[in-house]
């Protein structure tokens, strides 16, 4: 037996339970009422997603100190976005995506034609994006971005057998009203442990 008590891993009888395998679930207007979740997906995706929340940070320049000083470094910002690979071409998630309009006066029978807008509106933003992923326990988590707006250009390759897939890169806003404006109201929300 070793000297040392210390472990040489960090794997403990709730990691199995911890992992996350799938891409994960898209939403968009995700919200809890009457105790349940209701949402509407974003649509299937292929090469799954990514949830980025970044802190952005500031030490303050202090003469003497020529490291990170505890206590003088400050929180001055902060992004939060999802990217997620869709695969199905949706009408809906163009226009979501490029903040369309849709051209009212256009007579071309059995399509709707879209325009592009030069002001965004409130209508432009989503309430919300979210993020739900399955642990291996069959729990979730779910990341919640409010205010978001497809910042993303719109691209779009098709080739003979291959799959065509987009990005959207959703990112999360303040509101205006918001009491103070030096921090976004994403939520995370973990399963609790008795349940």
């Amino acid at each position: 037996m070793s000297d040392y008590a210390l472990k040489t891993h960090g794997i403990t009888a709730d990691t199995p339970k911890n992992l996350m395998f799938s891409a994960g679930t898209f939403y968009k207007n995700l919200e809890y009422k009457t105790n349940a979740w209701t949402g509407t997906v974003l649509g299937a995706t292929s090469g799954g997603g990514k949830l980025s929340i970044t802190p952005e940070y500031i030490n303050a320049e202090l003469d003497g100190a020529t490291v990170a000083v505890k206590g003088a470094k400050f929180k001055v910002g902060e992004t939060a976005t999802i990217e997620a690979n869709f695969t199905e071409v949706m009408e809906g998630r163009v226009v979501d995506a490029l903040h369309l309009v849709e051209d009212t006066t256009a007579t071309v029978t059995g399509y709707k034609v879209y325009k592009s807008k030069a002001i965004l509106t409130d209508d432009d933003f989503l309430k919300n994006v979210a993020f739900v992923g399955t642990l291996t326990d069959g729990k979730q988590v779910i990341v919640i971005l409010p205010n978001a707006l497809c910042t993303s250009a719109f691209e779009l390759e098709g080739k003979n057998k291959t799959q065509a897939t987009y990005a959207c890169t959703f990112e999360c806003h303040a509101d205006i009203t918001q009491d103070d404006l030096y921090h976004l109201p994403y939520e995370i929300y973990f399963p609790s442990a008795t349940e």
